[in-house]
């Protein structure tokens, strides 16, 4: 069994967000020492922190999370694409050129642009000026990998505040050009693969599964190969 790791973030109220939108509340309910036991109270936007967006969070006809099979969650044959990018760049085609037969015969696909190593030290750079995916990217990926089940941002959003090209870009990738979808796992701590050289074997995006909503968190483990 290689080593393990964990790919998502701990969720936590000062952690950052797309600028405007809340963030976790935590609240405690009762306490031992008043109670007999200890329990909390959460309210929890559905698109804070490491999530998965579902097709329907942009696609009126697309799928809701919940409603995906269990191996848009599940996956063994994961491709990673080292694609180094600053504060407002964006992914083009061309820079997933060079990973193209990788990406034909994965079902993940994480984009590995270095920003995760400023969200902790930069988290309003982090926000508003995050790298993001440019709709001409999204329909290469919809209209060249048929196999590829989801993929894995090491920054905010698939769009970015700094832009007016988040919605054509979320449309495309999940399911309005051409019907395929690909759902994203945003804001992914991929910190743990700068650290090595060693590829993943498989990653689990274990969500929580709450009813009717597009889009939820996921818990996120990578286990490398041997």
């Amino acid at each position: 069994m290689g080593k393990r790791v964990y790919l998502s973030y701990l969720l936590d109220e000062d952690s950052v967000v797309w600028p405007g939108e809340p963030t976790v509340r935590i609240e405690q309910d009762t306490s031992i020492r008043q109670n007999g036991y200890n329990s909390f109270k959460t309210t929890l936007p559905n698109h804070h922190g490491t999530h998965m967006d579902g097709p329907a969070h942009f696609n009126p006809d697309g799928p809701r999370l919940m409603e995906l099979p269990i191996e848009y969650f599940c996956f063994d044959r994961v491709a990673t694409a080292d694609v180094p990018k600053g504060p407002g760049e964006g992914i083009v085609p061309e820079d997933l050129k060079p990973w193209e037969e990788a990406i034909r015969a994965a079902d993940l696909l994480l984009l590995k642009t270095g920003l995760c190593k400023i969200r902790d030290t930069q988290p309003r750079v982090y926000e508003a000026q995050g790298a993001f995916l440019t709709p001409e990217v999204c329909r290469y990926l919809v209209e060249t990998f048929p196999d590829l089940k989801a993929i894995g941002l090491d920054f905010l959003s698939v769009g970015t505040p700094a832009n007016q090209l988040s919605k054509q870009a979320h449309r495309i990738l999940f399911g309005c050009h051409n019907g395929k979808y690909i759902p994203a796992i945003e804001d992914m701590d991929l910190r743990p693969l700068f650290e090595t050289e060693t590829p993943l074997k498989s990653v689990i995006a274990a969500p929580l599964r709450l009813g009717k909503v597009d889009s939820s968190q996921v818990t996120v483990i990578g286990e490398f190969r041997e």
